[in-house]
């Protein structure tokens, strides 16, 4: 039997709507299995939603589109629960202070809490955007003095690189970082973290920024990276 068969088997039998790459991993090589996903996202049986994570779909017979079996708020629930994210609030809203304007009325950002995830899930101009925040608070002792940052739309990279250099800030991973990583390899999740995120946590947790301004910055970021912006 085909790995495509065996794929869309496995696919079948199991609950729910989201399927991540790391469930299907063992059924054969990297390649094979990026190979099978393709032909089942070419048949429309599979969605794309980020990276590593489809949705299960079906081709309509009338328009030929291809289009998820439940809405996109249902797949990013049960994506998240994928992701070990729980999310409280009934219905997804952009926090109000993040002063989002001009990112458009479909971005939504989930923070993940000490879960150190960077994702972001997209459907027909909808994106949620989950980012970590390392389960600190903004200031660490909920009050702040200082001036808020300016954030860019574009030259991220560089801007965040430029504060880190500014501040004396580098990257070094503790144990929630190292477990995360592992899990991820084991998994075979080809999701990982760059240096610019990696700053941006390190940044966080020195408490240079606050979850605000990171997540902005994580926002604007891997947009920017989307459109194939080099920013550094």
């Amino acid at each position: 039997m085909k790995l495509e068969d065996r794929m869309r088997q496995s696919i079948r039998r199991r609950a729910g709507n989201v399927l991540l790459r790391a469930d299907v991993a063992g059924l054969g090589s990297a390649s094979q299995v990026t190979h099978a996903l393709g032909a089942l996202q070419h048949r429309g049986e599979l969605l794309r939603i980020g990276s590593g994570v489809y949705a299960k779909a079906t081709r309509d017979a009338g328009t030929d589109r291809i289009r998820p079996l439940v809405d996109f708020e249902s797949l990013v629930r049960e994506a998240a629960q994928k992701f070990g994210v729980p999310l409280r609030s009934r219905t997804l809203k952009m926090p109000e202070d993040l002063g989002v304007s001009g990112n458009g009325p479909s971005e939504f950002v989930i923070e993940t809490g000490e879960r150190r995830i960077s994702r972001k899930l997209s459907l027909d101009g909808q994106v949620v955007v989950f980012v970590s925040g390392h389960g600190q608070s903004a200031t660490g002792n909920g009050k702040t003095t200082r001036r808020r940052l300016e954030i860019p739309s574009s030259g991220v990279a560089r801007f965040v690189h430029g504060l880190a250099r500014r501040f004396k800030v580098a990257y070094v991973p503790n144990a929630m970082d190292r477990w995360a990583e592992t899990v991820t390899r084991l998994a075979g999740d080809e999701v990982r973290a760059d240096d610019t995120e990696d700053l941006l946590v390190a940044l966080k947790r020195s408490g240079k920024l606050s979850i605000d301004e990171m997540t902005l910055l994580m926002v604007n970021y891997l947009r920017e990276q989307k459109q194939g912006v080099r920013s550094v």
